[in-house]
């Protein structure tokens, strides 16, 4: 399925493919959109629950299904966040 912005509204949780990070995906709660108007690609902006951050992606690289290496590393990475979070706590 083809995304354009008018289908994602803020507080939306998405997968989407990302160049850079150690993970080549993200997965977070959406907290702007924005067009780039030299280019024409449309995207949103998110915190990211796998890497880190605050990140941007393009809408057109949403990933509809997550494969199960993603959906573990998700779980993965909120248990370690969590576990950071109780030494902090003590």
């Amino acid at each position: 399925m083809s995304y354009s912005i008018d289908d994602i509204k803020l507080g939306d949780m998405i997968w989407v493919e990302l160049k850079g990070p150690d993970q080549n995906y993200g997965y977070g709660e959406v907290i702007n959109l924005w067009k780039d108007l030299d280019t024409g690609y449309e995207f949103f902006d998110f915190h990211c629950l796998i890497n880190g951050g605050q990140r941007s992606g393009r809408i057109d690289l949403i990933i509809e299904k997550p494969s199960v290496r993603m959906t573990s590393k998700l779980l993965q990475s909120r248990k370690e966040f969590n576990e950071i979070m109780k030494e902090k706590n003590r």
